[in-house]
């Protein structure tokens, strides 16, 4: 199973005359997202998204649709509450769902997990028949599809700033479940990413040799790399929704255009990063302590053995004098 397995889906219930889309989301740890909207089929025309779509328009549109349709119908909102409310209990107490979803997953078979969404929703509604898509991605994949949500290339060239002219591009990592927004990031802090482009074949060049292992040949990054944020700023250009930040990384300096709504990766669980020192340290210490730890239990023995001696050789004493003489 890759870092996150995206089940995109839609459907139709004939009784009720209401349609579904949305999303589960699961990382190769069992960590789970999602994000469905119900609707009346008279509303179908404010739909602007299909199931068969890329995710990241998937879930940068359900959320604008819902605003949209609770502003027309007020009973859309409380539907969808209790939609909320229905899937966070069914997930919570089916043990199985998960587990079920994961094998369908490894095993691709897309009609077995069209059969699983809809049987997860029959306690919800009747007669449902759901048509399913699934996206499977590394967190690198994942993060630099996102990139493109916010036409960076584009947004770069509209603005002219002496400042960003020299930077090489760069998108953090996401981590939809357990990270955190940009907002909530400081200036200093340690950030995962991944390079986007260059700003000009030196850099590339530059960074394929100080960095051999996270590039290939042909210059795509293959593993995260991490750094630190040294500026974050609203730029009006962008749009309220980003915010332009830049990474500095072992001398090496990037801009970014960051969607204020996704969560970005805090830790490096399950993604490599540059340096084997970072990895290796906690290991030594480790090992330090088992070594401690062996000298402890040795002490121990020694200790435990002259106590018995000692004991053993006044019993005997006691015995000489008590009962031989």
């Amino acid at each position: 199973m890759s870092d996150i397995s995206i089940i995109k889906f839609a459907g139709q219930s004939k009784v009720t005359l209401e349609g579904y889309i949305g999303y589960f989301l699961i990382t190769g740890s069992g960590d789970f997202k999602y994000d469905v909207i119900q609707y009346p089929l008279s509303f179908s025309s404010m739909i602007n998204v299909s199931f068969k779509d890329d995710f990241k328009l998937i879930q940068l549109r359900i959320p604008q649709i819902k605003n949209r349709m609770v502003k027309s119908s007020p009973e859309i909102k409380e539907m969808n509450s209790d939609l909320e409310k229905f899937i966070s209990k069914k997930i919570n107490s089916d043990v199985s769902f998960k587990h079920r979803i994961k094998i369908a997953i490894q095993n691709a078979d897309v009609e077995v997990i069209g059969s699983i969404i809809e049987d997860f929703f029959k306690e919800w509604v009747d007669s449902i028949k759901m048509s399913v898509d699934i996206q499977e991605m590394t967190f690198a994949e994942f993060s630099k599809q996102l990139s493109k949500v916010g036409n960076s290339e584009d947004a770069f060239k509209a603005i002219k700033r002496d400042d960003l002219k020299d930077l090489s591009e760069a998108y953090p990592i996401v981590d939809p479940i357990a990270g955190k927004s940009i907002n909530d990031f400081r200036i200093g802090e340690k950030i995962y990413f991944t390079v986007l482009r260059f700003a000009n074949d030196q850099v590339k060049a530059e960074m394929l040799k100080k960095f051999p292992d996270d590039f290939n040949a042909q210059g795509e990054n293959l593993s995260p790399l991490v750094g630190r944020i040294i500026s974050k700023e609203f730029v009006p250009e962008f749009g309220e929704d980003f915010t332009l930040i830049k990474i500095e990384c072992q001398n090496f300096y990037f801009k970014a255009i960051v969607l204020n709504s996704m969560n970005l990766m805090t830790t490096s669980v399950g993604v490599p990063i540059i340096g084997s020192s970072q990895s290796t340290a906690p290991r030594q210490t480790r090992v330090k302590n088992d070594e401690e730890e062996v000298h402890l239990h040795l002490a121990d023995i020694f200790i435990a053995v002259i106590l018995v001696a000692g004991i053993v050789g006044t019993a005997l004493a006691i015995m000489y004098f008590f009962f031989i003489k």
